[in-house]
């Protein structure tokens, strides 16, 4: 009988570790998630649209370069981001970030409303929706 209820002891104590430990995966995965965010809105802010780049799928990141690498004319005046929405699984979210920004040779700051889809995948987080035109 001591057995069987020491048994049991650990076999509680074994699942409260376990649980702890997916919390814990879930947090990281959450900061994970804030870290690049803040990253890749930074980078655009400061027009390093190479290092933006590297957040982006794959499948993404070449017609990005194509349209603004070699956008001298524009410029950011903010970067700020308004919601994000991480799935309960911490593998999905979905984000809305305010640009605001002007092309050169004009001053007129315009605003525009960045929505965009994230996914975690081999342990980094990677915004697949395309980067829209901006207007």
């Amino acid at each position: 009988m001591w057995k069987t209820a020491s048994a049991r002891v650990y076999l509680i104590l074994l699942g409260v570790v376990f649980l702890a430990s997916c919390s814990m995966a879930g947090l990281q995965t959450g900061e994970k998630f804030l870290s690049a965010r803040d990253d890749f809105n930074q980078r655009l802010r400061w027009q390093d649209y190479q290092g933006a780049a590297r957040h982006l799928a794959v499948e993404q990141r070449t017609l990005f370069l194509e349209k603004y690498s070699g956008g001298e004319d524009l410029r950011f005046v903010a970067v700020e981001p308004a919601s994000a929405d991480l799935s309960e699984e911490n593998r999905r979210a979905e984000t809305v970030t305010v640009l605001q920004y002007y092309r050169l040779p004009s001053a007129v700051v315009k605003t525009f409303q960045l929505k965009q889809e994230w996914l975690f995948e081999n342990n980094s987080w990677k915004v697949v929706s395309p980067f829209p035109e901006l207007p």
